[in-house]
């Protein structure tokens, strides 16, 4: 696809984070002040807010993300929260079509997970995205390693591959709360299907687009 940037619209409650390690500490807690100042009962959870923000920040930067936006929401059973993040990969090779090659290469991943894990539950299908067109996807329950490398634990994932030139650009949102995982893959979907795709040098392209 020609394009060399893409742009992407998450709800307005969600914070999008900085991801390089300069000042990152300080423009989250910063952010979160922000929205406390608007939301007032969110003070009493800031600390907590700011913790969880910090750590999707830190992960999405060493993961090589280019772009990280998350949630963490207040709730009567602790905070609910999760994250989205746009990395990108190299196109698979081969003589296939790149969309062709592209479905392979995610499917043989979510079948040798699936493998690796007996708990996990991927499912791969091909989904329109509206702006982009079809391009494959997975979604389920899989599990996690934590940074310490003590313990594992279930998340809701939701990966969509979009095929771009020589890359492919990954939308991958995830979330530990399972028990609403009906729910959040409604909305992961929601937000990933705002994707596009874009050419930086068109006419009409914003700096916020120009990601």
């Amino acid at each position: 696809m020609g394009a060399d940037h893409f742009a992407i619209t998450v709800p307005r409650t969600w914070f999008e984070l900085p991801v390089r390690p300069e000042h990152r500490d300080d423009a989250i807690s910063a952010l979160v002040q922000e929205r406390v100042g608007d939301q007032p009962a969110l003070r009493e959870h800031r600390t907590e807010i700011v913790r969880i923000l910090r750590r999707f920040a830190r992960s999405a930067w060493d993961s090589g993300a280019r772009y990280c936006a998350a949630f963490a929401e207040p709730s009567d059973d602790g905070i609910v929260s999760g994250a989205l993040t746009v990395s990108m990969l190299p196109a698979p090779g081969g003589d296939d079509d790149p969309l062709t090659a592209l479905t392979d290469r995610v499917a043989t991943l979510a079948d040798r997970d699936s493998r690796d894990d007996e708990a996990a539950r991927a499912h791969v299908d091909l989904h329109d995205l509206p702006r982009v067109g079809r391009v494959p996807r997975t979604w389920g329950i899989s599990r996690i390693v934590d940074p310490s490398g003590q313990r594992s634990f279930p998340v809701a994932t939701m990966q969509t591959f979009v095929p771009m030139d020589d890359q492919v650009a990954l939308v991958s949102v995830a979330s530990p709360a399972v028990d609403l995982a009906e729910a959040l893959f409604d909305l992961f979907e929601a937000v990933t299907d705002t994707f596009e795709l874009i050419d930086a040098g068109a006419s009409g392209a914003t700096d916020r687009e120009a990601r």
